[in-house]
């Protein structure tokens, strides 16, 4: 499957999304914000420790969505409210726009929770969280190690955590707090690729050799298995993989979460199938099938919905896996890179908000 037209690109109609207002917005560094977005009617924001939202807006004309991850415990900032991080990446213009305009009293459209890159709550038993993190990929960890350190007294967290240089350390003074009040059960280790004169800290990038050095002075860490959730950029996830490996731990004990930059996605010139409307068939288990002809250009998802047919869907993004399904029959043009995971493909899995026909279609369920 090749790579298909940008995200914003797309004809489809607007899914399904609720109104929040920003409440505050937090300076985290001089390329980082959280912004605490409340739901002004005060409905509940609900979420699991580690899920993402996906925010909707409208730059210089061009409407556009991102997915932010909840940054803190769930109800902590409020019932009705939530806190996602951003950080600003060149060439990123929804994160440029959220850093450089966000302001107390601004409305976003949003949607989610989405992600299955959750640290589902404890039952009580001792247990041990190591969280691994690159640049933003701390988000969802805080969200993880918030919650566990707030509700859960018999878990400890472990957290080793990279960056190029001092200013660039999100959440660095909550961290801190965090490891001074629960100093038996938090262990704290930040590591700078570039460190200034006199740094404590660890040194170098997160590769493999490093992150071994770095397990290896985490007290407590040999005490008993652990479970292992690490996010941030692709290169960062293969080493910290190579590294889980040589320190034997079993990968059913391993989560983790890619950083994808949707802005990013390479755009091809549309092709003579995607000018031209094709039929789609539609299998869900226990229904009839339905069947609908998707318009040029427009995704499997949206043409569904815009026929009336309901589907499991959350992020848009290609970033949850929300509306997996199989394709039986026929060609789509999936866009890249999205969560599915390898071993997926081959079993001829897409997800149905970011492809788009080629010809024909058959799908189906895949539950």
């Amino acid at each position: 499957m090749s790579i298909s037209t940008p995200l914003e690109s797309s004809p489809g109609p607007i899914l399904r999304a609720r109104t929040l207002r920003v409440e505050r917005v937090i300076r985290e560094t001089p390329d980082t914000v959280t912004l605490v977005l409340e739901d002004p009617s005060g409905a509940p924001v609900t979420f699991v420790p580690g899920q993402f939202f996906t925010v909707l807006v409208t730059v210089d004309g061009v409407p556009l969505r991102r997915a932010y991850s909840a940054s803190c415990a769930p109800e902590a900032e409020g019932p009705s409210r939530v806190s996602l991080t951003v950080k600003r990446v060149a060439g990123g213009r929804v994160s440029n726009f959220l850093n450089d305009r966000a302001s107390p009293g601004m409305t976003l459209e949003v949607r989610g929770p989405s992600g299955s890159f959750t640290a589902a709550p404890g039952n009580g038993a001792v247990r041990h969280l190591v969280l691994v993190a690159g640049g933003s990929g701390i988000t969802p960890l805080m969200s993880m190690a918030r919650t566990a350190l707030a509700t859960e007294p018999t878990t400890s967290v472990s957290l080793v955590y990279g960056n190029r240089r001092e200013q660039d350390i999100i959440f660095r003074e909550a961290l801190e707090t965090l490891a001074r009040a629960h100093e038996d059960r938090f262990r704290l280790r930040l590591v700078l690729s570039e460190p200034p004169s006199g740094w404590k800290g660890g040194v170098g990038l997160l590769n493999r050799y490093v992150l071994e050095d770095e397990f290896s002075v985490l007290p407590g860490l040999e005490a008993g298995p652990a479970t292992w959730f690490i996010c941030g950029p692709e290169p960062m996830l293969v080493e910290a993989r190579a590294a889980l490996h040589s320190w034997g731990v079993k990968p059913e004990r391993i989560r983790e979460e890619l950083f994808t930059r949707p802005h990013l996605r390479q755009s091809s010139a549309p092709t003579a199938e995607l000018l031209a409307p094709q039929p789609v068939e539609i299998r869900l288990r226990g229904r009839e099938p339905r069947r609908f002809v998707a318009p040029a250009g427009m995704t499997v998802l949206e043409a569904a919905l815009s026929a009336g047919l309901s589907l499991q869907y959350s992020c848009t993004l290609g970033g949850c896996g929300s509306c997996r399904l199989r394709l039986v029959e026929g060609e789509v043009r999936m866009e890249e890179p999205n969560c599915l995971l390898p071993q997926e493909r081959p079993l001829r899995h897409v997800l149905a908000c970011i492809s788009r026909p080629l010809s024909p279609v058959v799908l189906e369920d895949l539950y």
